[in-house]
């Protein structure tokens, strides 16, 4: 299953588009200690620097991801004594479509485009892996921007996003929505740090912050506390 199916080349750019694997193993443990090579491991860093041994078989998945992977649902799905097993899983509520033991590339390909027809009829068409991507790539630019503390910056990042995300399914609209939600609370906490600043009596530091986002939160909840703090700084000609 795994040279003829997850390593198969006609197999791996349809799963780009069309499926999500899912993988249980059982008696990980042992085989890593005997150094089966579809169980090679490496050390590898993780996001935050942290050491991780990954499985050199399992791209992109650490020892500690395939052990989570058999404690969850999945194993359930396999109601026969016989391995490897395959079965085709609604993303939406988790019931089997179909399951066998072993399986063909094109075997699991006919019974993923079998269920997608279903699916797409009681949901809309499905989201292309790559489309998911370049939206993950746009939510990273604004992150990284927000971590550094520009929130200009970081608002117009948004902008671009938001941009690209409005005539997507919800589930992507979703990725945006989070992101404005989390700017949201670091400008509430911007603000509060410049209306400490103005009752100090530094106006003109927080001034230039302000102008540098203020715009951006228009039609959002904090719209009225920024224009009441720009109000502050420089009350309106009467």
């Amino acid at each position: 299953m795994h040279s003829s199916v997850l390593q198969n080349k006609k197999y791996m750019k349809f799963a780009g588009d069309s499926t999500v694997e899912v993988i249980a193993v059982s008696k990980l443990d042992q085989a890593i200690q005997k150094k089966d090579p579809k169980a090679g491991t490496y050390t590898g860093m993780e996001d935050g620097g942290k050491e991780v041994e990954y499985l050199i078989s399992w791209p992109g998945l650490t020892v500690a991801d395939m052990k989570a992977l058999s404690r969850s649902k999945a194993p359930s799905y396999n109601d026969t004594r016989g391995i490897p097993y395959v079965a085709i899983v609604n993303p939406h509520t988790l019931e089997k479509f179909a399951g066998w033991n072993g399986g063909s590339s094109g075997k699991i390909m006919d019974a993923v485009k079998e269920a997608q027809k279903s699916l797409t009829k009681a949901h809309g068409k499905p989201i292309k892996r790559k489309t998911l991507n370049k939206i993950r790539k746009e939510e990273a630019k604004v992150r990284a921007t927000l971590s550094t503390g520009d929130l200009g910056k970081a608002w117009t990042a948004y902008a671009t996003l938001a941009k690209k995300v409005a005539k997507q399914p919800d589930a992507i609209k979703a990725i945006a929505t989070k992101v404005q939600a989390d700017l949201l609370v670091a400008s509430e906490k911007k603000l509060t740090e410049l209306e400490g600043l103005v009752a100090r009596g530094e106006t003109k530091a927080a001034a230039k912050e302000l102008r540098g986002f203020a715009r951006s939160l228009k039609g959002t909840p904090p719209e009225a506390r920024a224009q009441a703090l720009a109000d502050k700084i420089k009350p309106p000609k009467s």
